[in-house]
């Protein structure tokens, strides 16, 4: 059954009366109905598992009743609970309640030491990264920020173990077991927390007990006066505790140290998972096929309350691009793994220190709709497939009208939705602000090796690579093949990102995007999208087509006072930019161009029908220059025509650029004009009448028809 169909029998369903009930202060002796209930999930889900013997092909609802549940071993869902083909199990809020979902546990005897508060750890409790209270997440007690004392010119034969310090920034620590260092390694797109081995104090060199994801120095270029600001802090440690809502965890002596935010603790609790929920199909990852878990509904639950997932030293090169999330890791509060047809909707996802949803391995026709996923530590959403091979089986999934927000609040590079190795996908109506980073990212950036190094060579599946055999496995060592040999192994493909809004994004770290595409298939569409009032410094492009992208259309897209270089979109390889509005950008870093071709060759592009408005001095039409080295993409390559350019204060300010293009039988047809939008200051770019864009087939975009259209019930 098409997951459409599923969804509009478990809304219907959900108003009939359940077959099983639970409450928290149930009891699993109970027999499980709405005057006795039972008070765990898993109870319900073995009642289900015993009903569906004496009755196979039928829906069945579970309802939850309002309060906290406290789960302290993952709930798992397996093949014996999936749904009959053209019916649904469903797991929903009873009408007008709460649900809530919770890892934590509480900590609760406390005794006074000065400023601080002191709590021997219950045995239920061992390590954990996050702590709470009433308000939500506390953050743990961190130094002030410092830069590594070597940069790229002195770090020939640094290891990504090593850390050479300031004098004093660090210490042997008596619980240096559990001190983490925050870092931003090298660049600029990525920040890891990894635990200290071991500090000499008179050298000034400390060592990770995991690697980090690039030598550990000085930002190498990009981010102004970063480098004099800091980037590394040092984590969970006692001279750092000089806050109220801090905390230090002591897992030798097996205390935790509070400087509480009111008089006195209250309400303070740790969390015992990282996932809460797991739908588990059964994977043969080596082989062809996987049996998925089927027709699973999440209704109206809240997820809260989780740990973030430690980085493993074992893990290297099982990550994600630039090590952006795990590679089939326990990360999420909710995971599929190996599940189709699974709606989660009208859901909550907050207060938590990892990722809130992942779909990975095996993952199709499965939704998440009208949710909300706010203050964690993580991802929002994530679509992870299999590595490069022959197996294609995470696609056809959908994520619609969601808000999410404050993601990343940890780890900060972690965007709100990433789709990697995934597709056929549909991404649409979400709203979704406040980030550290990047806002979206279509991703199959893969190191193409065998000898250990670079982003993710551990997930290809050579032999299934090789298998293919001709020209796909024809290239020498260290160097890969053409994308169109590697396309066919790369399944990021025709996914459809449109109508989100996406504004304040890119707030901490650089070299990201509001949309970002890079080194995976071809067919992807980003279209009709409302981006604005990104005006980080921080921000390189609103849109960018990456390194090793092609085949990717962009269209219809509207940008609006979006900063870093002041570029609307880039692309770096045989992309096409169609009919898109990039309105009043502001190069407040580097300004470069509004449309930039930023790789070579381009040969092919199509870009054609866009409109940009400028108001402000310093940005150029566009910028053509290869980022990495000659030679340079050449606009002679590029089918260029019917743009309309206009700057309010300078009518001459495309005329260079369209007298070089013109010269190059490009441009013949563009203009320079003012476009007569009804309100370019909100986005409206409707036009007036008297317009020049429709002579020249410039379709307008209607706003009403983009972004969060039905809010979430929470």
């Amino acid at each position: 059954m098409h997951i459409r169909n599923s969804l509009w029998l478990a809304a219907a369903v959900v108003l009939q009366a359940a077959d099983f009930y639970v409450a928290p202060a149930g009891s699993d002796s109970n027999p499980g109905t709405l005057q006795k209930p039972f008070a765990t999930i898993e109870r319900a889900r073995n009642a289900v598992r015993d009903a569906k013997r004496r009755q196979p092909n039928r829906n069945y609802v579970v309802m939850l009743r309002g309060g906290v549940y406290r789960i302290s071993e993952t709930v798992v869902f397996t093949l014996q609970d999936s749904a009959a083909r053209g019916h649904t199990i469903t797991y929903a809020a009873y009408p007008g309640e709460k649900p809530v979902l919770s890892s934590a546990a509480a900590i609760s005897e406390w005794r006074r030491e000065g400023h601080l508060w002191v709590a021997d750890l219950p045995t239920s409790l061992k390590v954990f990264r996050t702590l709470y209270d009433s308000t939500g997440r506390l953050p743990r007690a961190r130094s002030a920020p410092f830069s590594p004392t070597r940069d790229y010119r002195t770090a020939e034969g640094l290891d990504r173990y090593t850390l050479n310090f300031p004098p004093g920034k660090l210490k042997n620590w008596p619980n240096l077991e559990d001190v983490e260092i925050m870092i931003r390694p090298n660049y600029g797109w990525i920040l890891n927390l990894l635990p200290l081995e071991s500090v000499d104090e008179q050298a000034g060199i400390a060592r990770t007990k995991i690697p980090a994801s690039y030598p550990m120095i000085r930002i190498r270029w990009g981010l102004r006066d970063v480098n004099a600001k800091g980037t590394v802090w040092v984590e969970n440690t006692l001279d750092a505790l000089d806050e109220p809502g801090e905390w230090v965890l002591d897992t030798r002596r097996r205390k935790l140290f509070l400087w509480p935010r009111g008089g006195k603790p209250e309400g303070i609790e740790a969390p015992q998972l990282t996932e809460l929920i797991r739908v588990e199909g059964e994977i043969d990852y080596e082989g062809p096929a996987d049996r998925p878990v089927r027709g699973l509904v999440f209704r109206g639950l809240a997820f809260t309350r989780c740990d973030r997932w430690p980085w493993e030293k074992d893990r290297v090169g099982s990550t994600l691009q630039h090590d952006w999330d795990m590679f089939d890791r326990p990360t999420a509060m909710l995971r599929l793994r190996g599940a189709e047809e699974v709606a989660i909707e009208h859901c909550r996802f907050f207060d938590s220190g990892g990722g809130a949803i992942r779909m990975d391995l095996h993952g199709q026709r499965n939704r998440v709709s009208d949710s909300a996923i706010e203050h964690i530590g993580g991802t929002g959403i994530l679509l992870a497939g299999y590595g490069p091979g022959t197996k294609d089986v995470n696609k056809h999934n959908e994520i619609l009208r969601n808000h999410i927000h404050h993601a990343g609040e940890i780890l900060w590079h972690s965007p709100a939705i990433s789709i990697w190795q995934s597709g056929e996908n549909r991404v649409a109506y979400n709203l979704i602000h406040h980030l550290n980073y990047t806002g979206i990212t279509v991703s199959g950036r893969i190191a193409w090796t065998k000898d250990g190094r670079g982003d993710g060579w551990r997930t290809i599946r050579w032999h299934e690579v090789e298998a293919a055999g001709g020209q796909a496995v024809a290239f020498a060592p260290g160097k890969r093949p053409e994308w169109k040999l590697r396309e066919p192994f790369l399944h990021g493909r025709n996914n459809v990102v449109e109508r989100n809004e996406i504004h304040d994004v890119m707030l901490k770290l650089w070299d990201g995007n509001a949309i970002y595409v890079s080194g995976t298939g071809g067919g992807n569409k980003i279209r009709e999208n409302f981006i604005h009032d990104c005006m980080s410094e921080n921000m390189c492009e609103a849109i960018r087509c990456d390194d090793d992208q092609h085949e990717t259309v962009i269209e219809r897209n509207i940008i609006l006072r979006s900063g870093g270089m002041g570029t609307g979109v880039a692309i770096k390889g045989t992309n096409h930019v169609i009919n898109n509005f990039i309105i009043d950008p502001e190069g407040v870093f580097q300004p470069r161009g509004l449309i930039s071709l930023e790789g070579a060759p381009v040969d092919g592009s199509i870009i054609q029908r866009n409109v940009m408005l400028v108001s402000k001095p310093g940005l150029r039409p566009f910028f053509l220059k290869n980022l990495i080295g000659p030679p340079d993409p050449r606009y002679s390559d590029v089918q260029a025509d019917f743009n309309l350019f206009w700057h309010a204060s300078d009518p001459a300010w495309a005329d260079a650029h369209l007298s070089a293009a013109r010269a190059e039988g490009r441009e013949k047809s563009s203009l320079v004009a003012d476009p007569l939008f009804v309100n370019p200051e909100t986005g409206d770019c409707r036009f007036k009448p008297g317009s020049p864009a429709p002579k020249l087939g410039i379709q307008p975009v209607d706003l009403r028809k983009v972004g969060l259209k039905f809010a979430a019930r929470f």
